[in-house]
């Protein structure tokens, strides 16, 4: 199960994940500024934003295999699509179709992990599943540029397009799912409801506070380290890349150790964990704003390396902790909650960065990033039942 749902994610990450690694072909191919840049990025989330809520739903409702089958299938045929024309407007207008299907990406599975897996063990079981994004990111990007070299971008599009439906259609053909898991047969109104009694659940409203913070240094790093050690260092484009490929390479270690963390060392906090991951990636985006044409070669690596490790590492530490919110039977809507506010800071964080740096500069942008990822300490902390009880003991008194 975690194979086949981990596959999934890395052929339906492909795209979005090597993203930055496309942008000089973008750039070049539609004669495109810094932020129309970050719009295609952007592009990719507003389909998910508007149907992330939706689509944990449709996984409550009609179960993981059928919504991965489903979800691949709208993706793969996007980008298809999207490599059809040369055309900067059509270019998004598919993203937003293929971001509609990524919606999905994450609350699809994340039932099969709550029931097959003890709590003990789900951190690091929801950071091996969430492995497959930054392993798309390594993938993607030492392929899709080769691809966008000889093909231009068009050529790196239908290349994921193929993976993404290959993958989604592999591991819902082969997945046996347990009948508690195939969906809860009531009506989706009933389901609504539910969904909006869990979305004011404090703890999940602070969650998703300190998650949208997160995505916005996750998803710079996604759309600007690359272009950062390129335009703003003066690294050379093939570098640059490789500076990318290493922060996705560090990324897979990170879902990995933060969720092990999250197990053994917070005893199953998912709260605490994340403020640490805020205080690190805060300090890492100051060093970000230090870079420049004096940076050494192994001091951009150890930055990108230690960037990717804890910016795109967090991840399944806070999808597990909204699917625990939710618990077995409403896990989806749950997420749905949780994942449409953290993906809309995403979908907002590429084009505002893009625009910052262009009125201002590269430092300028990673050093308004440091205080934000810094301020997310806040709501980790307040969510952490055991500061809450230290809170509440204080008022009483």
């Amino acid at each position: 199960m975690l194979t086949l749902f981990t596959g999934a994610m890395v052929g339906a990450s492909l795209f979005i994940m090597a993203t930055g690694a496309l942008m000089t072909f973008f750039k070049s191919a539609l004669n495109l500024d810094q932020a129309q840049l970050g719009l295609i990025l952007s592009a990719q989330l507003i389909g998910s934003v508007a149907m992330t809520s939706v689509a944990g739903l449709l996984t409550d409702r009609f179960g993981d295999k059928a919504v991965v089958l489903w979800s691949g299938m709208l993706m793969g045929v996007a980008l298809i699509a999207a490599a059809l024309i040369q055309n900067f407007t059509w270019l998004l207008a598919w993203l937003v179709v293929y971001g509609v299907g990524y919606a999905a990406v994450t609350p699809a599975g994340c039932h099969a992990i709550i029931f097959f897996f003890k709590k003990s063990a789900r951190g690091l079981a929801m950071g091996v599943r969430q492995c497959g994004v930054p392993i798309a990111g390594v993938i993607g990007s030492l392929v899709l540029p080769a691809v966008a070299m000889r093909f231009e971008y068009r050529g790196a599009l239908a290349a994921a397009g193929v993976l993404t439906l290959i993958a989604c259609g592999i591991a819902s053909s082969l997945y046996r799912e347990p009948t508690e898991l195939q969906g809860e047969r009531v009506s989706i109104g009933t389901m609504l409801l539910e969904m909006l009694e869990i979305a004011r659940e404090s703890r999940l409203i602070l969650l998703t506070l300190t998650s949208m913070i997160l995505a916005a240094g996750q998803f710079a790093l996604i759309g600007y380290l690359a272009l950062t050690f390129s335009h703003g260092a003066g690294f050379s484009v093939s570098l640059s890349v490789a500076f990318f490929t290493i922060s996705q390479a560090a990324a897979i270690a990170g879902r990995l150790a933060w969720g092990w963390i999250s197990d053994r060392v917070f005893g199953g906090s998912r709260t605490l964990p994340l403020a640490v991951v805020c205080l690190v990636a805060a300090l890492l985006a100051l060093a970000m704003a230090g870079a420049g044409p004096h940076t050494a070669v192994w001091t951009a690596a150890l930055v990108a390396a230690a960037l990717g490790f804890a910016a795109e590492g967090w991840i399944g530490v806070s999808v597990i902790g909204f699917a625990e919110i939710g618990g077995e039977e409403h896990s989806g809507s749950a997420l749905g909650v949780g994942l449409t506010w953290t993906l809309l800071a995403a979908m907002l964080t590429p084009a505002i960065f893009g625009a910052v740096v262009q009125a201002y500069g590269f430092s300028v942008a990673w050093r308004w990033l440091a205080l934000l990822q810094a301020l997310g300490i806040v709501p980790a902390l307040l969510a952490s039942p055991v500061v809450a009880g230290i809170l509440r003991r204080k008022g009483a008194t």
